[in-house]
C-alpha cells in the first residue's frame, strides 16, 4: 500500500460482524458464564442452567439430566474432548458421551490438562493426577484463601487464591507466595491466568491485565498498552493476539493496540464472563449475562464494502428516491421504516453525488439511474412549495409516519397530494448546490441540466430578492437560512456562522454563473468579495468550539468543494485553502474520511488519506444506533476545554469508527453513551467520500489497472 504516488492503494483488510444468541436462540438460560469450541469447531455455552451446543443457527441443551446447574468451566482435553466443570465434578464430552472425570466434596475452581496430567484446583487444594491411572502426583493445600485460577506450563505452575499468587517451589513441592504488598502485581484477586508463547504469565484482575516474567519484571497498564478495566478471563490465538473478557465487553491486544468490542455493538452486555477465540483468530466467542456472542472476521476490499451499503441503501434507506436514516425496532433492520426527517434534501443530495461519482469512475448505468432518482426527488423540494425558489426540507404523503400531524412548519401542497416542511435552513441548500453541480457536472442530460438550472438559480433568485434570507410560506425569513452582509458582518449574534454562511453563498453564486452563464451572478459574487470581504471571512471560517457543534464542519466542508470544484482564479482560491487548512488542522482528530479526502484533493498533501482510509475501514457493516456505554473505560483521554462553554467534558479525540456509534459527518463522534434510539444511519457517509474519491485518483483498489 502506497500513498507516494499522490493516491492510497488499498488492498483486503479484515472486516469483522457479529451474531448474538440468547435464550430465544435455544440456549438454557440467557447468562452465560463460559465457552470454548472442541477438537471439531463446536461451540459449546455454559449457563446458568446447564450445557448448549450450537447445532447450524441454534443452541440446544445437552445432558440435561446430568449438567444441572452452572456450568463454570469448558475447556478442551488433549483426546479431543471437552471438559466441562459442573458444580464438584470435572466431566469430559466426546460426542454423545458424557463421562465423570473426577468429582470432589467441594466447588472446584478450576481445571487443565498440561504434562500429560489433569490439573484441578478446589477453594481447598492444588490435585494432580494421572488421567490412565488414576494415581495423585502432587496434592497440596492452599495459603491465602480460596482457589481462584490456575496456569501450567511445561516448566511452572501457578495457583492464584483470594490473597497470593502462589508457585509450587523446589522438589517438596512447597508453596512460593507473590504478594502484592511486597511486589508490583495487582493488589486486587487475580481471577484469570495464561500462559503465552514465550513463557510470560498474563494475569486479569479488577484493575485490568499484568505480564509476569516469572521472577520480578511486572509489566501493569501504566507499563504497556494493556487493559485497565476488570479482565475475567484471557485467550490467545496462533496470531499472536490476546483476547480479554472484561467489565467494558472483549478486548483484543492486536499488535500494539487495544480494540475493543463493546455492548451492544458487538456484545448483548458488557460484562463478559468469558472469551475463546478459533486457532486462527478468525472466530471470537464471548458469554455475557445477555447471551453468547459470536464475533466473526471476512476478508473485504473497500470496492466489497461499497457493493454491500448499495445493497443497504436500496433495501432499507430509500423512500421515493430520498435517501436517509432508518427507524427500526430492537435492532431489526426488517421491522422498520424510512424516517422523513428535517435535512431530506441534504442526505439525499450527498447521496447523489456518492452515484454521480461512482458513474464518472465506473460507468456503471445503475449508479446513474440512482443518482437520476435522487435528482429528481431533490427538485421535487424546489417546487412542492409553490414559492419560487423556496425549497422544502421534506415532503411526506398519506400513510406516512406522522402525515396530517398538525405540526405547522408542514404545509398542503396546492394539489393536496402532500405535505412539504418548512423553516428550511441553510443546511438545504448547500446540500442542493453541492449534490446539484456535481449530478450536473458528470450526468445530466440536456433536460435535466434544463431543470437543474431552474431549480438552484430560482433559488438563488429568491435569496437576493428576500435579502438574502429564506421568506417562508408566512413571509418571515426562516431561522438559520441567512446569508446577509449586515447580519454577517455587523450583528454578533451571527458570529459563528459569519465565516462559513459567506463561504456558503460565494459557492451558491459560482454554481450559479457556472450553470446558466448569466453575468448578474459573478458580479454579485464580485460584489461580496470586494464589497463584503465574504472571502476574507471565509479564510478563517472555523470557530475554535471545543468540538462541541459539528452541523458547520459539514457545511463548510461541501461548500468549500462545491466553489473549489470551479473557481479558477488563484487569488480566491488561495483563501478558500487557507480557510480550509485552518479549519482541517482543528477537525483532522475526528478522522472524517470526507473531510480526509477532500482536504488532500485541494492541497495537495496526503498524509492524512492513510486516516481516512483506516475510518472507512472501521466503519461496521451495519450502521445501527446502539446502546453504548464507553464512559466505563478506563483508557479514555479526556478534555476539559468543553468547560469554558459550560458544557460536559469529552474526550481529547474520538474512538475508533467501530468502537462507537456511527454518525454523519455533521456529528464528530465524540459521545461516549448513549441509548436506544432505535435507528439506523443510512451508509452514504462511507460510499460519498469512497467515489469521491475513485474519481479523483486518491484511493485505488489493489487490483484496479494503474
Amino acid at each position: 500500500m502506497s500513498s507516494t504516488l499522490g493516491f492510497y492503494v488499498s488492498g483486503r483488510f479484515t472486516q469483522r460482524i457479529r451474531t448474538v444468541f440468547a435464550a430465544a436462540d435455544g440456549l438454557s438460560s440467557d447468562r452465560v458464564l463460559c465457552v470454548c469450541t472442541d477438537r471439531d469447531g463446536t461451540l459449546y455455552a455454559g449457563t446458568e442452567n446447564g450445557l448448549c451446543r450450537l447445532d447450524d443457527s441454534r443452541f440446544t441443551p445437552v445432558f440435561e439430566n446430568t449438567l444441572v446447574g452452572k456450568v463454570r468451566r469448558l475447556r478442551t482435553f488433549a483426546d479431543g474432548s471437552l471438559a466441562v466443570l459442573c458444580g464438584n465434578a470435572v466431566y469430559a464430552v466426546l460426542g454423545d458421551s458424557l463421562t465423570v472425570v473426577r468429582s470432589f466434596d467441594e466447588p472446584v475452581a478450576d481445571f487443565c490438562e498440561k504434562r500429560g496430567l489433569y490439573w484441578f484446583l478446589t477453594e481447598a487444594e492444588l490435585l494432580v493426577t494421572d488421567p490412565i491411572t488414576n494415581d495423585v502426583w502432587i496434592r497440596r493445600a492452599l495459603e491465602g484463601g480460596k482457589g481462584r485460577c490456575l496456569a501450567v506450563s511445561d516448566s511452572e505452575i501457578y495457583v492464584a487464591t483470594d490473597a497470593f499468587v502462589s508457585v509450587i517451589h523446589g522438589k517438596r513441592r512447597e508453596w512460593k507466595n507473590l504478594v502484592p504488598a511486597f511486589c508490583e502485581m495487582p493488589n486486587d484477586s487475580v481471577c484469570a491466568m495464561l500462559f503465552d508463547g514465550a513463557g510470560y504469565l498474563w494475569l486479569g484482575s479488577a484493575e485490568g491485565a499484568a505480564i509476569y516474567d516469572n521472577t520480578n519484571l511486572w509489566i501493569t497498564p501504566e507499563k504497556l498498552q494493556l487493559p485497565r478495566n476488570a479482565v475475567n478471563a484471557i485467550a490467545a490465538d496462533a496470531e499472536g493476539r490476546m483476547w480479554f473478557a472484561s467489565d467494558v465487553g472483549v478486548i483484543c491486544l492486536d499488535r500494539g493496540n487495544l480494540k475493543y468490542y463493546t455492548a451492544d455493538r458487538w456484545v448483548p452486555h458488557n460484562n463478559v464472563h468469558d472469551v475463546a477465540v478459533s486457532p486462527d483468530g478468525e472466530t471470537v466467542y464471548a458469554a455475557t449475562d445477555l447471551g453468547v456472542s459470536v464475533i466473526s472476521a471476512c476478508e473485504m476490499s473497500l470496492a466489497d464494502k461499497a457493493a454491500l451499503y448499495e445493497d443497504t441503501i436500496e433495501n432499507y434507506h430509500l423512500r421515493r428516491g430520498f435517501v436517509s436514516s432508518r427507524a427500526i425496532h430492537d435492532y431489526n433492520m426488517d421491522d422498520g421504516f424510512v424516517e422523513i426527517s428535517d435535512n431530506d434534501g441534504l442526505w439525499t443530495a450527498c447521496n447523489v453525488a456518492a452515484q454521480s461519482f461512482r458513474y464518472a469512475v465506473t460507468g456503471n448505468k445503475t449508479a446513474l439511474e440512482r443518482a437520476r432518482r435522487g435528482m429528481q426527488a431533490i427538485l421535487l423540494l424546489t417546487r412542492i412549495t409553490g414559492i419560487p425558489g423556496f425549497t422544502a426540507r421534506a415532503v411526506r404523503y398519506p400513510g406516512e409516519d406522522r402525515f396530517g400531524d398538525g405540526d405547522t412548519e408542514w404545509h398542503v401542497s396546492a394539489d393536496g397530494s402532500c405535505e412539504w416542511k418548512g423553516e428550511t435552513s441553510s443546511d438545504e441548500m448547500t446540500g442542493h448546490f453541492f449534490g446539484g453541480s456535481i449530478y450536473y457536472d458528470l450526468c445530466a442530460n440536456e433536460d435535466e441540466k434544463k431543470q437543474i438550472r431552474t431549480a438552484l438559480c430560482g433559488i438563488m433568485d429568491h435569496i437576493r430578492e428576500n435579502g438574502f434570507r429564506l421568506a417562508d410560506a408566512d413571509g418571515l425569513p426562516t431561522t438559520w437560512a441567512c446569508w446577509d452582509p449586515a447580519a454577517l458582518n455587523n450583528d454578533d449574534k451571527w458570529i459563528f456562522e459569519r465565516g462559513v454562511n459567506s463561504l456558503e453563498l460565494l459557492a451558491f453564486l459560482k454554481v450559479c454563473h457556472h450553470i446558466s452563464g448569466d453575468p448578474k451572478y459573478d458580479a454579485l459574487y464580485q460584489t461580496m468579495i470586494r464589497r463584503h470581504h465574504y472571502l476574507l471571512n471565509a479564510a478563517r471560517h472555523k470557530i475554535r468550539d471545543a468540538h462541541i457543534c459539528h452541523i458547520d464542519d459539514n457545511l463548510a466542508f461541501l461548500a468549500s468543494m462545491t466553489l473549489l470544484r470551479i473557481e479558477d482564479d488563484p487569488a480566491v482560491r488561495a483563501l478558500i485553502l487557507c480557510g480550509m487548512e485552518d479549519h482541517w488542522q482543528y477537525e483532522r482528530v475526528e478522522r472524517q474520511p470526507m473531510f480526509c479526502f477532500i482536504h488532500a484533493l485541494y492541497t495537495g498533501r496526503d498524509a492524512d488519506l492513510v486516516e481516512g482510509v483506516q475510518s472507512l475501514r472501521e466503519m461496521p457493516l451495519d450502521m445501527i444506533h446502539y446502546a453504548m456505554e464507553n464512559s466505563k473505560r478506563k483508557d479514555l483521554v479526556y478534555d476539559d476545554a468543553q468547560a469554558d462553554w459550560h458544557e460536559e467534558e469529552q474526550v481529547l479525540s474520538p474512538l475508533p469508527y467501530d468502537e462507537r456509534n456511527v454518525h454523519r459527518p455533521d456529528n464528530g463522534g465524540f459521545d461516549l453513551d448513549a441509548v436506544n434510539r432505535n435507528f439506523a444511519q443510512e451508509p452514504t457517509m462511507f460510499l460519498l467520500p469512497y467515489w469521491l474519491g475513485r474519481y479523483y485518483g486518491l484511493l485505488r483498489e489493489a487490483d484496479e489497472t494503474i
